[in-house]
């Protein structure tokens, strides 16, 4: 079923039918979420963000969740392309969202994931994140969330205390490249102080700020928009 979603990345920044567009909402199926300041109703237009349910699911739905949360309506590819408001409103989704599946009685884990670009495995250009609710936790997940609890201090705040490899700052966040990065051009973005849940504690406005600087700094610096970010949550 996955095989069979829709692809347009790589045909242009024009998408004629784009099902995450403005006027195609009758192309998804019925929204979980959704910002419309001037009302209207669920499905149809004036939206500014949108979560729904992926019409190509990676699990069946009494297995789990899996969503699409549409960033924008303007038909956009990345978020170096977003307005910091429009940021800040995708990142409120993102925690809405998060939220959501964290008080789901089937007790999911949660993982928010962005894939941008050809070459970080979008099948559609307009900017999206998806997110998936687990019936298991996965195993590296799971092992890294025990290292976590049993460290003697945070290992992110013992990670990013050199400052030679802090990449971006702001009041309530860092971004840095790690000692021992997973794969080669890996950064990391975490709160100065532990948070129990992003989905709570998170500031949508600061972050959401902070990640369009930082998806514009690697265009600028990488000459790239492909881009993969995971945004680890506790179960």
């Amino acid at each position: 079923m996955r095989a069979d979603r829709p692809h347009d990345v790589g045909r242009g920044r024009e998408a004629p039918g784009c099902p995450f567009c403005p006027g195609n909402e009758n192309a998804t199926p019925p929204e979980t979420f959704a910002e419309r300041p001037d009302g209207g109703p669920a499905d149809g237009d004036g939206w500014l963000v949108r979560a729904i349910p992926n019409k190509f699911p990676a699990l069946a739905p009494h297995e789990g969740v899996h969503e699409v949360i549409v960033s924008s309506p303007r038909h956009v590819g990345s978020l170096a392309d977003l307005t910091e408001s429009e940021s800040a409103r995708a990142v409120g989704a993102w925690a809405a969202r998060l939220a959501a599946v964290a008080a789901d009685s089937r007790r999911l884990w949660p993982f928010l994931f962005l894939n941008q670009g050809i070459g970080g495995g979008a099948s559609l250009h307009h900017s999206h994140a998806q997110l998936v609710g687990l019936p298991v936790a996965p195993p590296r997940l799971a092992a890294r969330g025990r290292a976590f609890a049993d460290a003697v201090e945070p290992l992110l705040l013992t990670d990013q205390r050199d400052r030679a490899r802090r990449v971006l700052e702001s009041d309530a966040f860092v971004v840095w490249s790690p000692a021992v990065p997973p794969l080669s051009g890996t950064v990391r973005l975490a709160p100065r102080r532990p948070a129990g849940s992003w989905s709570e504690e998170l500031d949508a406005h600061e972050l959401g700020s902070l990640l369009v600087r930082l998806f514009a700094g690697i265009r600028e610096g990488f000459g790239t928009d492909d881009v993969n970010l995971c945004l680890y949550e506790r179960p």
